[in-house]
């Protein structure tokens, strides 16, 4: 089924260029955001259910930017809260929150995950049917702060993939929110903490201006690779595994860093099947480049060798 490429990605290119588009009339997330409570066993659980009304409504009913979409084209996204530990008496609550992203490829029911995480280090406080309050000069509660922070990450990384540093301001935004998030004394928000994938480090890598070329690669990737594979596919592998190579030199200037774990999480099955297919010089290419970036799938990627079935 051949479809249009999405007008999402579209509209924001034509406005980054300044052409001028009709005034269209929505929020930019679709995200399903669901509180998952199995763990806890004891206590009011309804908590839980306000908690996640109060919670979609924050994410998908706010203006997280200037650009107004279709309802049609809204960026479809999702997040879950599942509960760990929950006190009644003060509404303390720790949990994981899982973020995930996929993007629609040009001409394609296929879609490719752009976002993956797990965040663990998240804690807040909630009393039920207590407000969320949020704005980009007073981020709140730890809750809001590290919802906002993902949804700019979101948005940074899905305006990236449509044009290049198309997500720039976006996380700017998130870094400025971890900025603010120092004197919140939670989790997730510092450099000296453990966790080399946290919120700072997240952000930091995003506005490093050392690392930059991670926004090369997302745009590259998705929409010089991905989006040219209905159309032009020996051209869009050559345009993969050149975002790949840019991928493979951050990795070697510095080893760990956040956005190059997001932009491979998840990433290996999607690389087989479209370099399986490829003529077998090319396939032993992309698996030398895939093996020396992404050395923990290397069983995955021997699979390209044996091309197409």
């Amino acid at each position: 089924m051949k479809k249009r490429f999405p007008y999402t990605l579209l509209f924001c290119c034509l406005l980054i260029l300044g052409i001028t588009t009709p005034k269209l009339s929505a929020q930019e997330l679709d995200c399903r955001l669901s509180v998952v409570s199995t763990k806890i066993t004891s206590g009011d659980k309804t908590v839980f259910d306000v908690l996640s009304k109060a919670l979609n409504q924050f994410v998908n009913g706010r203006k997280w930017t200037n650009i107004q979409f279709q309802s049609q084209e809204r960026i479809p996204c999702s997040m879950t809260i599942d509960i760990q530990e929950y006190n009644q008496s003060t509404g303390q609550i720790k949990a994981y929150l899982s973020v995930q992203l996929r993007r629609q490829c040009f001409k394609s029911t296929y879609t490719s995950t752009m976002l993956n995480i797990i965040d663990k280090d998240f804690s807040f406080r909630y009393i039920k049917n207590d407000p969320l309050e949020y704005n980009d000069n007073s981020i709140g509660t730890n809750l809001t702060a590290t919802i906002a922070f993902y949804a700019y990450i979101i948005l940074g990384n899905y305006m990236d993939s449509g044009y290049p540093r198309g997500g720039e301001s976006f996380f700017e935004r998130a870094q400025n929110i971890v900025m603010q998030a120092q004197s919140l004394n939670e989790q997730g928000w510092r450099p000296s903490e453990k966790n080399d994938k946290n919120r700072y480090w997240i952000a930091e890598n995003y506005n490093n201006g050392n690392y930059q070329a991670i926004h090369e690669v997302i745009y590259r990737y998705f929409r010089l690779g991905m989006d040219m594979m209905y159309d032009h596919p020996d051209q869009g592998r050559t345009n993969i595994l050149e975002a790949v190579s840019q991928l493979n030199a951050l990795k070697r200037m510095r080893n760990n860093l956040a956005c190059v774990q997001l932009f491979l999480e998840s990433r290996a099955d999607e690389l087989v099947n479209i370099f399986q297919p490829a003529p077998q010089e090319e396939r032993q290419k992309a698996i030398d480049l895939f093996v020396e970036v992404d050395p923990s799938n290397v069983a995955q990627y021997r699979k390209i060798a044996g091309g197409a079935r």
